[in-house]
């Protein structure tokens, strides 16, 4: 640079802030190389000469040369002014700071001009052969031709095809939860017709099942069927299960008016002390293909028995209805309630009786 400061002896400050020093600047740093003072003006000064330092005492009085505050130097002669950064003088000790005043503070001793200390050394070939070595290994990577910088990582995905290989973790449904079996109502039995009782009187047929008896043209009944036989609790003949069809015909309004008022009597004529009922079904029906009203009563007694009552009044051809009666035990050993229906279902119309019919 044009304005750099040549190389030359310059004066380095005192104690006391006489220069009584004077130190070699190379043009571009400070050396270790100290004198006295010289006499003579402030042009440059001569070569470099090494001495060993001196104490105040036994250095000669010396004329000190141009500088800041002595005969005041013009600008741009060397010693005008504090330093600058970059100049000589620059970043000396601060006053009671370690080294100031050489050489009170002792000059440590910088290394030898062109010389390194060893760590520094040992660092800068440590740095070098890591940068061979990187090299190295870009070379090798590139296959010996121009070494890639920053080679690009291939990474291969493996995709296993074979179940066998790598067996896959199988997760197994939720168990299907057992659903409860839903009762399935047990459907009535299917009687079996084992033989059918005439009725003259109603030039009709009845079914007779198996193990019911019948009887035709009896006191009150043209057919009557009965089942079950056993001895009544107070002696006599009783039994599970009955069904007759009237001789006399019975009177009301309407099919259904008949049948309501001929029941409670019916009903207390086959079960005795019937002290309750409720209905069990009354509804229109037909017989042989007569259309009538069927009343239906489950009853109870006054010692505990309880039982199914069924009364079907169908208009007759002379007038009034024919009552169509029958009864079963609820208990154990009794026929189903629903064979009394069975039974009604059954009773077809007989063209070669000589009756009046129904």
């Amino acid at each position: 640079m044009s304005n750099s400061t040549p190389p030359g002896w310059y004066p380095v400050p005192g104690a006391d802030g006489t220069a009584g020093h004077e130190r070699w600047w190379d043009g571009n740093a400070w050396t270790s190389d100290v004198r006295p003072v010289q006499g003579g003006g402030g042009g440059l000064a001569d070569a470099p000469t090494q001495v060993s330092w001196q104490t105040p005492q036994q250095q000669a009085p010396v004329t000190p040369p141009p500088a800041y505050g002595y005969g005041a130097p013009q600008q741009g002669v060397p010693g005008y002014g504090a330093p600058q950064q970059g100049a000589p003088g620059y970043g000396y000790p601060a006053q009671n700071q370690p080294g100031y005043g050489y050489p009170q503070g002792g000059y440590p001793p910088p290394s030898p001009p062109g010389r390194m200390k060893p760590g520094a050394v040992i660092g800068i070939v440590a740095g070098v052969l890591v940068v061979i070595g990187v090299i190295a290994a870009i070379a090798l990577n590139s296959g010996g031709d121009t070494p890639r910088a920053d080679p690009t990582p291939t990474v291969t995905v493996t995709t296993d095809p074979s179940p066998t290989a790598s067996p896959s973790r199988k997760t197994s449904p939720p168990p299907t939860p057992t659903p409860t079996p839903t009762p399935t109502p047990s459907l009535p039995p299917v009687p079996v017709v084992k033989d059918t009782a005439a009725d003259t009187q109603h030039s009709i047929t009845v079914p007779v099942f198996q193990g019911w008896d019948a009887q035709t043209d009896t006191t009150h009944s043209t057919v009557f069927l009965g089942s079950g036989r056993y001895t009544c609790p107070g002696g006599g003949s009783c039994i599970r299960g009955q069904f007759s069809v009237e001789k006399d015909t019975i009177a009301g309004a309407s099919a259904r008016a008949a049948a309501e008022a001929a029941m409670p009597a019916y009903a207390g004529a086959i079960f005795t002390g019937v002290t309750g009922h409720t209905d069990a079904g009354s509804a229109n029906t037909t017989v042989a293909g007569v259309s009538g009203y069927a009343v239906r009563w489950h009853i109870t007694t006054s010692d505990g028995t309880k039982g199914y009552v069924l009364l079907v009044a169908v208009p007759a051809k002379g007038g009034g209805y024919v009552a169509f009666e029958g009864g079963v035990d609820d208990a154990a050993g009794a026929p189903d309630p629903t064979v009394l229906d069975q039974i009604l279902e059954g009773i077809k119309q007989d063209g070669s009786a000589s009756g009046s019919g129904t």
